[in-house]
């Protein structure tokens, strides 16, 4: 076989090749973040259904009372006086309501070690119907949420070195207000020394530290859901969805990974992999994405002891999507039960998909839609909505990435009930729909 036929990463080259390919794909609408918009697909199930790589710690549906029991993990000690379940989830399920009278949600877990993590993954799916309020937070030292109408982050980190480093921002990325259900989510992963803010699956913000950095948590306090998130005052269901994930452990040996290649061939893709401590191994997960944050297992692989160092672990994945970018990565599991995620590698399938308009959600609408669209390279956009007589009733333009996205259309100017044709225009082409205001 020639190295020729190969796409090779060697540990030296994963950072920088990874940090090409993402930027050259997922530019993600940071060129004007005053335009509240997202890419990803607002219908997507959200939850767990978008969380497929880590160990699972803790998991909430909301799907009956009380409010305080885990689908998975240890159960919560408490929470808000009238915090309950009931119908208006998201994908037509039971919710998290904080109920009437402006208490808040504040469900309180266990103090235990379990949620301890050297690298977390938080994913909610939310619907904003206040100016502030936390999704996940750990006293004074972790939070996760919305700051006057804006997502934020605060965390702490333990370097390599033993010194403390601390991140508190007000991102860029404002919450859009209206009926949508939207998974917000925050990744931490200490192999990489990468923190990341994501809405339905698309990246808002990020921020690199060192390699193998860690959370710290020394005196964080119990973790709480929803502390100061009262709904306005409105009994309605504002949370759904909840799934905590550990993203593994910063270790020496994150590094031991000595090659991982992909080698495309028709329509199937051969992952190669070795890693310079077999003895220490457990078994390896050849993990698969199409978007490159969310990852789903396609098949575990004991560690043969007879292998060397250096010699070639393989597998041959027949089921591979044959378009767009397909992403791969090796989660390591040892003899201790902890695990590493080996940064990835991805493979580019030709694709003939054209300029379109994908899906309009909901319709008709009230105050606001998301408009999924696809568009074949990076480049400008403009969105217009006409009246019957085709008078312009709204136009916008920014900067968009290559593929798919989803942009938030807020009605501002409080249209009449009716028709109306949207239209998406793009590199001198344009694409329509109806859409109906309610």
């Amino acid at each position: 076989m020639k190295m020729s036929t190969r796409l090779i990463l060697v540990a030296g080259g994963v950072a920088v090749s990874v940090t090409l390919l993402l930027g050259w794909l997922v530019f993600m609408n940071l060129h004007d973040m005053s335009k509240i918009r997202a890419s990803g697909n607002p219908n997507e199930t959200g939850g767990s259904a978008l969380n497929c790589g880590g160990e699972i710690l803790s998991e909430f549906t909301w799907e009956k009372d009380p409010v305080t029991h885990a689908t998975l993990g240890p159960d919560a000690k408490s929470a808000g006086t009238l915090a309950h379940s009931m119908p208006g989830g998201r994908s037509s399920t039971g919710g998290l309501s904080p109920g009437k009278k402006g208490k808040d949600i504040n469900l309180v877990m266990p103090e235990v070690d379990l949620f301890n993590q050297e690298g977390i993954d938080i994913s909610i799916d939310y619907r904003r119907n206040e100016s502030s309020g936390n999704f996940y937070t750990r006293g004074n030292l972790f939070n996760f949420g919305m700051q006057e109408g804006f997502l934020s982050i605060m965390y702490r980190l333990e370097n390599p070195d033993g010194k403390s480093e601390g991140i508190k921002e007000k991102t860029t990325f404002e919450v859009p207000q209206d009926p949508i259900y939207r998974t917000y989510r925050f990744i931490f992963t200490p192999t990489t020394g990468k923190a990341e803010l994501f809405v339905n699956s698309v990246i808002v913000w990020s921020h690199q530290h060192e390699v193998n950095s860690k959370l710290a948590w020394k005196n964080a306090g119990p973790v709480q859901i929803g502390k100061d998130m009262n709904g306005n005052g409105s009994d309605q269901p504002v949370f759904d969805n909840l799934v905590i994930r550990s993203t593994g452990s910063a270790m020496p040996i994150a590094e031991s990974l000595l090659n991982f290649m992909l080698e495309s061939k028709g329509n199937m893709v051969t992952v190669h992999w070795a890693t310079a401590i077999n003895s220490k191994a457990s078994h390896f997960s050849v993990e698969r994405s199409e978007n490159g944050v969310d990852f789903k297992s396609i098949t575990t692989m004991n560690a043969d002891p007879q292998i060397q160092a250096g010699d070639e672990y393989t597998y041959t994945d027949k089921t591979a999507p044959q378009e767009g970018v397909v992403y791969y990565r090796i989660r390591q599991v040892f003899q201790n039960g902890k695990f590493i995620s080996h940064p990835m590698s991805a493979v580019r399938f030709q694709t003939d998909k054209e300029f379109s308009i994908e899906r309009v959600n909901p319709q008709p609408f009230d105050r606001s839609f998301d408009v999924s669209y696809f568009i074949p390279q990076s480049g400008r956009v403009w969105i217009q909505l006409c009246d019957v007589t085709g008078k312009i009733m709204s136009s916008e333009s920014f900067e968009a990435p290559r593929g798919k996205n989803v942009h938030v259309f807020h009605d501002k100017g409080k249209l009449n009930s009716g028709s109306y044709t949207l239209q998406i225009m793009f590199n001198n082409k344009k694409v329509s729909t109806r859409v109906t205001k309610s």
